[in-house]
């Protein structure tokens, strides 16, 4: 047999393929050419019919597809940490009045690394937080920059704040720090849709595809007054709801203008509400199978029969803020009604991490504690959830997710020569309960080797790390945020949070008296 040239051939490894047919080779091999897997098997196999440029003797490591995070947030790396509990973090004070675009192209290079050495090698980055920093395109720009250097594969989703977010303080302000004196300026709803449609249009299918563009809708079906807490919730007029509906709407019509996916939040009752308020008609315009719901935490049997009925997908996050009062998102029901689901991270803070590894046995562990079952969730449908099944809500399933002849050569190795990895006997269960973002070696994007031996290849990791580092301390002179780290001593000796200001006397007396 005539043997064939490549570009790169990883060899002797444990691969887990995440295709239909759920392969794994004990001792597998990858083919790659250009930026396409030409070839999946046997070592010996595969060995005997190529002709590499390069070959990467992966013996003692795992080969699998790149994971795929659907939900996560431009701008939360750097501000990892800062937060207090009853007065939260500081996204809008930083985003909007501390933040310039060299700040989000350092955010983009911080994100973009951590999550290459994660093994992500496709993500979502919302721009921001509720509202998200949609007044103006070179934030986006810049931060799809940053993507486009170290070599990751993103969506950037931008977008209309929630319509009634801080409506007693308006008009919504940002902060420019071009000039030699700080200018605060004024921007409207109005203005962040054409931001985001311009965005949307020129940004989708940069650095050869790598980069990709969403329609970010907070809330694109409202909040359920009955289940939301916090300074997100208030309870809508009839003329509210009118305008969810006409800006629904219009979401849509973006959506479909650009054929990209509608990304936002929803949690329990979140659909049943828009069901009931919206009306069926309307609802059914602005849902489809383009719309992600982020979070998805403890939704109703109603809430999941919409989902299904119109093609909604869910990006469940395991341990984000909802869950302490609305339960886990109900990956497990999800599936079972035929809804398309990932696990995502809604990384990076305050207290969220983009290791999607840890994701796995988080929600593993979540469902089995809701529904009283381990059998619930196996290990192998768990990592398909960060893979194949996740790259089919962004719909690049035949793209990305799998290790295929002819799919992007989007592949990472593990270090499975370690103490908390051996034995390696049941890879899918290693993969779900032990294997952990920096256990991650290799990471192959679109064919090219951007991280060897935990080193990046496309960038300098230190400058990255400085430029952050600067760019924090300079939003930080610009914006005071002591008051989110200031702890007293009730923060390390007591029984909660010293927030006392935020409690009611009323709260106290109760709680004391539990205690």
């Amino acid at each position: 047999m005539e043997e064939s040239r490549v570009d790169l051939l990883i060899m002797n490894a444990i691969v887990v393929t995440v295709d239909d047919g759920n392969r794994v080779f004990d001792d597998g091999a990858i083919a790659v050419r250009g930026d396409r897997i030409v070839d999946v098997g046997p070592s010996q196999e595969v060995a005997k019919r190529y002709v590499a440029d390069r070959v990467i003797d992966a013996h003692r490591m795992l080969a699998m597809p790149g994971l795929v995070d659907t939900y996560a947030h431009a701008g939360h790396g750097m501000i990892k940490g800062i937060y207090r509990a009853g007065i939260g973090w500081p996204t809008t004070e930083v985003y909007f009045h501390g933040s310039t675009p060299d700040w989000w192209h350092a955010d983009g290079l911080l994100t973009a690394v951590e999550r290459v050495k994660y093994g992500v090698t496709t993500g979502v980055s919302i721009m921001g937080a509720t509202p998200a920093r949609a007044d103006r395109p070179d934030l986006a720009e810049r931060n799809a920059e940053a993507v486009e250097t170290v070599g990751l594969r993103s969506f950037i989703g931008i977008g209309p704040p929630d319509p009634f977010i801080f409506r007693e303080t308006k008009p919504w302000t940002t902060t420019s720090y071009e000039g030699d004196q700080p200018v605060e300026e004024p921007f409207t709803y109005e203005q962040t849709i054409e931001v985001s449609r311009d965005v949307i249009g020129r940004l989708k299918g940069k650095a050869n595809g790598r980069v990709q563009t969403m329609l970010a809708v907070p809330y694109l079906c409202g909040l359920n007054p009955k289940h939301m807490k916090g300074s997100h919730c208030y309870p809508y007029s009839d003329e509210d709801v009118q305008v969810l509906v006409e800006k629904g709407l219009e979401a849509r019509e973006i959506a479909e203008e650009f054929d990209v996916i509608i990304h936002t939040h929803g949690a329990r009752g979140t659909l049943e509400w828009a069901w009931e308020n919206y009306g069926p008609g309307a609802l059914e315009q602005i849902l489809g199978e383009d719309v992600i719901f982020g979070h998805a935490n403890g939704l109703t049997d109603l809430d999941v029969s919409i989902m299904r009925q119109q093609g909604c997908a869910a990006a469940a996050v395991p341990f984000a803020p909802w869950n302490t009062y609305l339960g886990a998102c109900p990956v497990v029901k999800l599936i079972q009604n035929g809804v398309r689901v990932a696990i995502a991270t809604d990384g990076a803070a305050p207290y969220f991490v983009s290791d999607l590894f840890i994701g796995l046995h988080r929600t593993m562990f979540l469902q089995w504690m809701e529904n009283h079952d381990m059998s619930l969730l196996p290990s192998g449908r768990t990592v398909r959830l960060a893979t194949v099944e996740a790259a089919a809500l962004l719909g690049m399933d035949d793209e990305i997710g799998s290790l295929e002849v002819g799919k992007k050569a989007d592949v990472i190795l593990v270090d499975i020569n370690q103490p908390h990895l051996t034995p390696f006997k049941d890879p899918a269960n290693m993969i779900a309960w032990y294997v952990r973002g920096n256990d991650v070696d290799t990471v192959i994007i679109d064919g090219a080797v951007v991280m060897e031996g935990r080193q990046m290849l496309t960038v300098d990791e230190e400058a990255v790390l400085e430029f952050a580092r600067e760019e924090i301390e300079k939003s930080f002179e610009r914006v005071d945020v002591s008051e989110y780290l200031h702890h007293d001593e009730d923060f390390w000796s007591g029984w909660r949070s010293g927030w006392d200001s935020r409690v009611t006397q009323d709260a106290r007396a109760s709680e004391e008296g539990v205690a």
